[in-house]
This record gives C-alpha cells, sequence and structure tokens, in this order.
C-alpha cells in the first residue's frame, strides 16, 4: 500500500525559517565583507634614503655624519599618515639612513663599531616607524574619527622614545 508523505504546516514553516535564516546569513556575509574592504588594512610605503660616509678615521665619520646627516642628525624617520573620507588609510614611511661607502678602507676596530651602532640606530628608527604603523592601524580601528588626534598621540610618543632613549644612546646608538 502506497500512502503520499504527510506534511504538516510545521516542517513548511520551518522549511521557510530556514530559508529565511539562509538569506539572513548571506546578506550578513555581504554586509561583513563590505565593511571590512571599507576599513582594510592601512597601505604602507617604505622608502630608504642613505646618505655616503667615506671617512676612516672616528673623526672623520662623526663629522661626516654631522655634516651630511639628516636635520642635524645621524639618521631621521619621517612618516605620514593621510586617511579619506572613506577611510582609506595610507602611511608613507621615509627613512634617512648613513651608509659607509668605504668599509674595507676602514680599520678592523673601526668597522666593528661602525657595524654595531649601524644596528642599533636601524632598531632605533624603525621604532619611530612603528610608531606610524601604530597610527594608521589605530585610525583603521576607530573608523578614522579623531584622525588629527590619533596622529599627534603617535608623534607625541616619537618624542618621548628619543627622550627616553637619547635619541638611541641608551639602545647603543654610540659611536664608537
Amino acid at each position: 500500500m502506497h500512502r503520499e508523505p504527510v506534511h504538516s504546516d510545521n516542517e513548511d514553516a520551518y522549511v521557510r525559517a530556514r530559508k529565511r535564516m539562509r538569506f539572513v546569513v548571506v546578506a550578513l556575509l555581504i554586509l561583513a565583507c563590505s565593511t571590512i574592504s571599507a576599513f582594510a588594512n592601512p597601505t604602507v610605503q617604505t622608502r630608504w634614503v642613505n646618505y655616503a660616509v667615506t671617512g676612516t678615521t672616528v673623526d672623520t665619520i662623526l663629522q661626516q655624519m654631522r655634516d651630511n646627516g639628516p636635520n642635524g642628525s645621524w639618521a631621521y624617520t619621517r612618516w605620514y599618515v593621510r586617511w579619506t573620507a572613506s577611510c582609506e588609510v595610507a602611511l608613507e614611511i621615509n627613512y634617512t639612513m648613513p651608509k659607509h661607502t668605504r668599509r674595507g678602507a676602514m680599520p678592523a676596530n673601526i668597522r666593528a663599531e661602525w657595524d654595531k651602532m649601524i644596528a642599533a640606530l636601524m632598531a632605533h628608527e624603525e621604532q619611530h616607524g612603528a610608531h606610524g604603523r601604530n597610527a594608521a592601524r589605530e585610525l583603521v580601528q576607530k573608523r578614522c574619527r579623531n584622525g588629527n588626534a590619533i596622529v599627534q598621540k603617535w608623534a607625541e610618543q616619537d618624542r618621548i622614545y628619543d627622550r627616553v632613549t637619547d635619541h638611541g644612546r641608551t639602545e647603543g646608538v654610540t659611536f664608537p
């Protein structure tokens, strides 16, 4: 004997509810994806510029870094954060560092001191770059609300960092 399956109103309601739920889930996923793309990670452009140091004695190396270094410093990091009305955030980090173009002409002991100082100097400058990255990330997280205050907060962190580390000296940025 053949029987037709019995459909109850409850089953039909269940099927309709599942279809609505799928629709809601898909709509939420689309909304989440559009929100994520609107507030994606910041774009970052990094640029390294070197100025030449050719001296082979401590005194000439120090003199060349004083004379040729950026803003009277041995190295310098400048970061810029920009954002649009739709909160597209872009970060540009510019590092300026000394580069010895005659390393082989330096006596071994001076070259060792130079290498140690350069490693510490690079780490110090990269921390300044990290402050710019933090500013850009925070802008994205806060959807660019109070953008100028965020940038000023991280610029102040740069100033505090230089003050606390004596511009890197406490981190090994010394020569010789």
